[in-house]
C-alpha cells in the first residue's frame, strides 16, 4: 500500500519536506492523494498488496521499458562459450563417484576475464557446487539450473556413465553461459581463472531467510501478487516437483521388482538346464531352452539398470531443478513482504513528521532527525521497489524458458528410454526365436500348428520363411529389415556364437521351384 503523501528522496527536498510551508500546488496534490486513498479504502481492496502500486502497469508495459530494469538483456555485446572436453575420476571409490573432475575449454570477450581463451580448465564437482550455491543466492532475479548428479545409475566403470555425465554437464554449462545475468557476475571469472581445487567464492551471499526462520515464513500465507503469471507459476512448479517424486518412487520399486524377476528367470533357466540329465530324449531342447531363459533374465537385469539410468536419473535432476525454481519464487514473496514493511515504515515516518510539525515548539534537532529518518525510509522503499520490478520482469522471461527446457528434457528422456526399450525387447525376441525350431521338432506331427493340416507331409527341417530372419510362413509375417540377427547374449547359448549357416537343403529350396505361398510372399514384399 503506497503512502498518502509520496516522498521522493531524489527530487527537490523542499517540495516533499513536511516542515515546509504548504503551497497551492502541493495542497492540491495532497487533496487528490487523500481522495484517491479514500477511494481505495472504500472499494475494499486488500491491504496486503505485495507489490508496488504501479507494478502491474510496469509489468504490462511495452518492451521499451525492459532495458530500464534489465540492461543486461538488451546488450548482446558480451558472450562466453564453454565446451566440455573430458571427465576424470580419481581417488577412493567414494571420491570417484561423488566428486569427479570436469575438464573444459572457455572462450569469452567479457572484461572481467584476464584473457579470452582458457584451455583445459579443471574443476571438481565440489567447486561447481560452491559456484552454484553462490549464484543461486547472489542473483535472485533468475532461475539458476540445478547441478546434474556426479554419477549415473550405469555405474562409474563404463562408458555409458561417462557419456551421460558429460552430456548433463554440457547442458548445465550451456544454460549458465546463455543467461545474461549470470555471465556478467564477477564470480564466474574467479571460478574459471582460479587454480584447480582451490576455488572458494570471493563474495559472500546468503538467502533472505534460512533454517527454521525460512520454514516459519513459508507457513504464512503469501502476499497478494498482481502478476497473475507468477502467482500461478509457483503452484504449477510445486505440483511438478511432487509428481516427479512420486514417479521416482514407483520407478524405484519397479526396478527392484524387475531385478528380482531376472534372478528368478536365471534360476528357472538353470532348472530347465538340469532337466537335460534326466530326460535323454529332449535333452537338447531342455539345455538350449534353459540357456535362452537365463539370457532373457540377463536382459531383464540390463533393462532394470537402464530404466534407472534414463528415467530415474533424469527425473531426479528435474526434481532438484523444480525445487530451486520453487524456492526462487518463494524468495520473491519474501521480497514482497519486505517491501510491504518498508512502505509501512515510510508511512509511519511521514505521520511522525506531521505530528512533529503540528507542535508549537519544535526542536531543530528533532526536525533534522525526522527528516533524516524519512529520507532513509523512502530511499529503502525506492530500492526495494526497483529490485522487485527487476525480479518480476526477469522471472516472466525465465518462466517461459524454463517451461520450454522442461518439455525438451522430458521429451528427450522418453525418447531415449523408448529406443532402448525397443532395442532390448528385440534382442529378447531374437533369443527366444533361437529355440523355435527345437520346440517344433520335439513333436514330429507339428503340435498345435498342424491343426487342420493333417494331410500335409511334415518336414524335419524348417522352410526358409520360417527362419529367425525371414519370419513365420504360417502367420504370413515377414521380419523387418532392421531386425536384430545377433546379440551379445548369444555367447551364453551353445552353438550360437556365430550366425547359423543355411543347410544344403535350404539352399536348394531357394533356387528350386516355389509354391504359391512363397511366390505371393516374394511378390508382396517391397524391393525398393
Amino acid at each position: 500500500m503506497a503512502s498518502t503523501v509520496p516522498y521522493d528522496a531524489y527530487d527537490n527536498d523542499v517540495d516533499n519536506n513536511p516542515f515546509s510551508e504548504p503551497s497551492e500546488e502541493n495542497l492540491g496534490v495532497a487533496v487528490a492523494n487523500n481522495e484517491e486513498a479514500g477511494a481505495v479504502v472504500d472499494t475494499g481492496a486488500p491491504a496486503m498488496a505485495g507489490t508496488p502500486k504501479d507494478l502491474s502497469a510496469n509489468v504490462n508495459a511495452d518492451s521499451q521499458s525492459l532495458p530500464d530494469f534489465l540492461p543486461e538483456r538488451k546488450s548482446k555485446k558480451y558472450h562466453i562459450v564453454a565446451k566440455i572436453t573430458g571427465l576424470e575420476r580419481t581417488g577412493s571409490l567414494t571420491a570417484r563417484k561423488e566428486s569427479p573432475t570436469i575438464i573444459f575449454d572457455v572462450s569469452t570477450n567479457l572484461p572481467t576475464f584476464r584473457k579470452s581463451q582458457h584451455k583445459n580448465v579443471k574443476k571438481t564437482y565440489d567447486e561447481f557446487q560452491a559456484l552454484f550455491n553462490y549464484l543461486s543466492s547472489a542473483v535472485p532475479e533468475t532461475f539458476v539450473c540445478a547441478l546434474p548428479p556426479p554419477s549415473t545409475s550405469f555405474g562409474i566403470n563404463n562408458n555409458e556413465d561417462m557419456q551421460k555425465t558429460l552430456k548433463n554437464f554440457s547442458k548445465w554449462i550451456d544454460k549458465v553461459c546463455n543467461d545474461p545475468l549470470l555471465i556478467v557476475n564477477e564470480e564466474l571469472a574467479y571460478f574459471i581463472e582460479s587454480d584447480f581445487n582451490t576455488y572458494t567464492p570471493m563474495s559472500k551471499a546468503k538467502q533472505p531467510a534460512s533454517g527454521l526462520r525460512r520454514k516459519t515464513m513459508k507457513q504464512l500465507p503469501p502476499p497478494y501478487d498482481e502478476v497473475v503469471e507468477l502467482a500461478e507459476f509457483r503452484p504449477l512448479v510445486k505440483s511438478i516437483y511432487i509428481i516427479c517424486q512420486e514417479v521416482q518412487n514407483k520407478l524405484l520399486r519397479m526396478s527392484k521388482a524387475r531385478k528380482q524377476l531376472s534372478q528368478e528367470e536365471n534360476a528357472f533357466g538353470q532348472n530347465f538346464h538340469n532337466l537335460s540329465v534326466d530326460d535323454e530324449r529332449h535333452s537338447k531342447l531342455y539345455r538350449r531352452f534353459g540357456k535362452v531363459i537365463t539370457a532373457v533374465g540377463d536382459i531383464d537385469s540390463v533393462m532394470a539398470t537402464f530404466e534407472m539410468a534414463t528415467l530415474y536419473d533424469d527425473l531426479k535432476w528435474i526434481v532438484q531443478d523444480s525445487y530451486i525454481v520453487k524456492e526462487t519464487l518463494t524468495n520473491r514473496h519474501f521480497l514482497m513482504k519486505e517491501l510491504l514493511q518498508a512502505q509501512q515504515n515510510t508511512k509511519m515516518k511521514q505521520d511522525s513528521a506531521r505530528r512533529l510539525r503540528a507542535k508549537r515548539d519544535i526542536s531543530p534537532l528533532k526536525v533534522d532527525d525526522a527528516i533524516r529518518q524519512l529520507k532513509l525510509a523512502t530511499k529503502s522503499e525506492h530500492e526495494l521497489t526497483v529490485k522487485l520490478q527487476r525480479v518480476t520482469h526477469n522471472m516472466l522471461i525465465e518462466k517461459q524458458n524454463w517451461m520450454d527446457s522442461l518439455v525438451d528434457s522430458l521429451a528427450s528422456t522418453v525418447k531415449e528410454y523408448t529406443l532402448k526399450k525397443i532395442e532390448y525387447e528385440r534382442k529378447k525376441l531374437t533369443l527366444l526365436e533361437r529355440v523355435r525350431s527345437d520346440v517344433r521338432n520335439v513333436d514330429t506331427q507339428g503340435g498345435l500348428s498342424r491343426l487342420g493340416r493333417e494331410q500335409l507331409v511334415s518336414s524335419p527341417t524348417l522352410n526358409p520363411s520360417q527362419s529367425a530372419i525371414q519370419g513365420d510362413s504360417w502367420t504370413a509375417d515377414r521380419r523387418a529389415s532392421h531386425c536384430i540377427e545377433n546379440t551379445e547374449f548369444d555367447i551364453t547359448i551353445p552353438h550360437l556364437t556365430h550366425s547359423p549357416e543355411p543347410s544344403p537343403d535350404t539352399q536348394d529350396l531357394y533356387t528350386g521351384p516355389i509354391d504359391a505361398r512363397q511366390a505371393a510372399t516374394i511378390l508382396g514384399t517391397s524391393t525398393f
